[in-house]
């Protein structure tokens, strides 16, 4: 314990704060909410920031690295799209009235975004205790390309969201085209 507290107290205060919005905003994200489209894509691009800065700041902005990241950001983004985590945003739809996306609650963003938070922390920590660990090949790779499928995992589900949404109008668009006055056919 008393490690810990050794190790919390050389901490800086803003990390501590910053941990405790994502705590809050994961919560947030846990209950149905309508969202516009400028926070749907806005939130993913933060968490595209944070870990290239996660991987520049730790390792610096060598080629191999920037690749690492990109390939672990379109890994995320294609898991997102083709597994099961999909499925967590079903229902997300487009209100016309609106002018906003339903999106339904989730743990995933929380999971995502504490994964990333806690990633750096970790790698922050073991860089202060064992500086040379940032020479390290297979580290700086690994973290990197992790850095880059959570922020890809965080955009590919703004992308599934904005991307069924559209694909619920284009349906509903389609509908009304094919039948005979104009009118919505069920389904």
């Amino acid at each position: 314990m008393q490690a810990f507290s050794t190790i919390a107290s050389h901490v800086p205060v803003w990390v501590w704060t910053l941990l405790a919005l994502l705590l809050a905003l994961g919560l947030r994200q846990s209950r149905d909410q309508y969202l516009p489209r400028g926070r749907l894509v806005l939130l993913p691009l933060i968490w595209l920031a944070y870990g290239l800065w996660g991987v520049r700041s730790s390792f610096g902005h060598e080629f191999a690295l920037m690749l690492a990241w990109a390939l672990g950001l379109v890994l995320g983004m294609q898991l997102m799209r083709l597994s099961g985590l999909a499925s967590l945003v079903a229902g997300s739809h487009f209100d016309a009235q609106r002018g906003h996306y339903f999106v339904p609650g989730s743990w995933l963003p929380m999971v995502l975004m504490l994964a990333l938070f806690g990633a750096k922390f970790a790698l922050g920590m073991s860089l202060a205790m064992h500086p040379e660990l940032a020479q390290e090949a297979n580290v700086a790779l690994s973290f990197s390309a992790l850095f880059g499928a959570l922020s890809g995992a965080l955009l590919g589900r703004s992308r599934t969201i904005l991307r069924s949404s559209s694909t619920a109008s284009t349906a509903t668009n389609s509908a009304i085209a094919a039948s005979p006055q104009g009118q919505v056919l069920p389904a």
